[in-house]
């Protein structure tokens, strides 16, 4: 395996590889494919459409531009942070690794790339947020009443999530979750163990000795080597691909998105060979595609056709791709609102100094303090950085909120990129970070010795927006004016999730969407 060298991982991680959001056409592509569905990305958003698609008979095609990570008896698959190496870092023509650091301008993003997507790479928090605070991030978007009876719980469901059991928490290894929630519980704040896509137990086999310590070391953002994390790509991936009519082309990196000249004009697919697939429609959009080796580099390309196009590549991926298509003249009738409405989630990265030593830190995330009555309403989640030394004598924590959903997206023609914009010095996003310093204060007072080392609002693990519901879509999706051209991931999301982090929002939300979207290609071929 072809790896990187250490400082090359590093500099990644903090923002200054190559830019991320920039992507060359390749050559002209050599193989060309008419395919049924097809669904770029194959994180949370990509998986569960797959599935429902799958179960209603519709046949689909996912592209995904990293590999597969399959888990094994070996506890190797994954680079770990005490050891770095090409499999961490996505880096355009160097390593096809689990994150991608995308820098723009007042913020950078961290992406999973993978098959199985964000859910590769992130603390598999899975939270319902309060009425009022999803209001305040939706407005009027999406029927609160209707996520909370059913796509949430259906969302629950599809990822397997389960909180902390009492035995794992009261563990050596849960220490230090204890002490935070201790002193989140002292300083007034609310306190919950979240649903987390873990099994919980292949914890306890690690606590047992069983296997060697992957979630009870804190290994999470590069992937957990035991295979306790629930990611996708084990579960709802998994099971759509158990049906047959699902085809993942790993490796896919997908470089743009056109209309076809006289492509058909009803409905969303067609039915073809006992299936519905889209076969038999006339291609509306044709995709290309890199198609890279493990190294990143493009060893040929490829474009596949067809008549109904998901969109599934998260808020970076699926805004680039749509951008880039408007300003290329390649969907020129995209409207002005795709590229706009985009926020960070609220994320701050927290990190106190002076905790005793020797408290063992297991993750991911299985506490979560909370204040949500405050005028700037925060989750603050709990998590170690998996390296041994560091959190033995640091707390750190992932404070999520509300931001106004102000980025935007523009096209740089002389550098063949999308750049992302952020105003972190907008006035409603200071006050976000002025009310995760008074949150981080009031925990310090019952951390007597210790102080504050870091609150860092410049990188965001939850980018969302870029193609927001209401605005560049209808509730279910579906891009205006566009037939057959479908946005179902995080690109919806209109900047935030109610100060909770997104992941189950992002699979309620996709659930809804594919749902409508089945019913869309059975009553067309009805």
């Amino acid at each position: 395996m072809r790896t990187t060298s250490r400082r090359a991982v590093l500099l990644a991680a903090a923002g200054m590889g190559a830019a991320a959001l920039s992507v060359r056409r390749p050559p002209e592509a050599h193989a060309h494919t008419q395919a049924g569905v097809v669904i770029i990305g194959s994180g949370y958003a990509g998986a569960v459409t797959a599935l429902r698609l799958a179960q209603q008979g519709i046949a689909s095609t996912i592209v995904e531009r990293g590999r597969w990570w399959p888990v094994t008896d070996r506890g190797d698959t994954f680079a770990t942070p005490t050891r770095p190496d090409g499999r961490a870092t996505w880096i355009p023509g160097v390593a096809t690794g689990v994150l991608e650091v995308a820098p723009g301008t007042g913020v950078n993003c961290l992406a999973g790339a993978g098959v199985g997507g964000g859910s590769l790479v992130n603390y598999a928090v899975m939270m319902t947020p309060s009425e009022e605070l999803f209001r305040q991030s939706f407005g009027d978007s999406l029927d609160y009443g209707e996520m909370a009876e059913r796509w949430y719980p259906r969302a629950r469901t599809l990822l397997g999530c389960t909180p902390i059991p009492d035995d794992v928490l009261a563990s050596p290894a849960y220490a230090g979750a204890r002490e935070f929630s201790t002193a989140s519980s002292q300083a007034g704040l609310d306190t919950i163990r979240p649903d987390l896509a873990i099994d919980w137990n292949i914890v306890r086999r690690e606590i047992a000795g069983h296997l060697r310590p992957s979630a009870t070391a804190g290994e999470c953002m590069w992937g957990m080597n035991s295979g306790a994390k629930l990611s996708v790509d084990r579960t709802v991936l998994a099971a759509a691909l158990a049906t047959g009519l699902v085809t993942v082309r790993e490796l896919h990196h997908v470089t743009a998105i056109r209309q076809v000249a006289g492509g058909g004009e009803s409905g969303a697919g067609a039915a073809a060979e006992g299936a519905t697939n889209g076969q038999g429609a006339q291609p509306r959009y044709t995709v290309s595609c890199a198609v890279l080796d493990h190294s990143g580099k493009t060893r040929s390309t490829t474009e596949l056709q067809t008549s109904t196009l998901v969109l599934a590549a998260g808020s970076l991926g699926t805004t680039q791709l749509l951008v880039r298509a408007r300003e290329q003249g390649d969907i020129a009738t995209l409207g002005a609102s795709i590229g706009t409405g985009w926020g960070t989630g609220g994320d701050h990265v927290t990190i106190r100094l002076g905790i005793r030593d020797s408290r063992s830190q297991g993750g991911p995330a299985p506490v979560v303090a909370t204040d949500w009555r405050s005028n700037t309403p925060l989750s603050l989640l709990n998590f170690p950085l998996g390296i041994g030394p560091l959190d033995g004598v640091t707390q750190n924590a992932l404070a999520v909120g509300i931001v106004p959903p102000i980025g935007t997206f523009t096209y740089n023609r002389l550098r063949d990129r999308v750049d992302l914009h952020w105003p972190e010095h907008d006035r409603a996003v200071r006050a976000s970070s002025r009310g995760v310093d008074a949150m981080l204060g009031r925990i310090g007072e019952q951390l007597p010795r210790t102080a504050p080392a870091l609150s860092l609002p410049l990188v965001t693990a939850h980018p969302l927006g870029g193609a927001v519901l209401g605005a560049a879509a209808d509730s279910y999706g579906r891009v205006h004016g566009h037939p057959g051209l479908h946005v179902v991931d995080s690109a919806l999301i209109p900047g935030s999730t109610g100060a909770v982090p997104p992941a189950l929002t992002v699979t309620a939300i996709a659930d809804r969407c594919a749902s409508a979207l089945a019913a869309d290609l059975i009553r067309e071929t009805s």
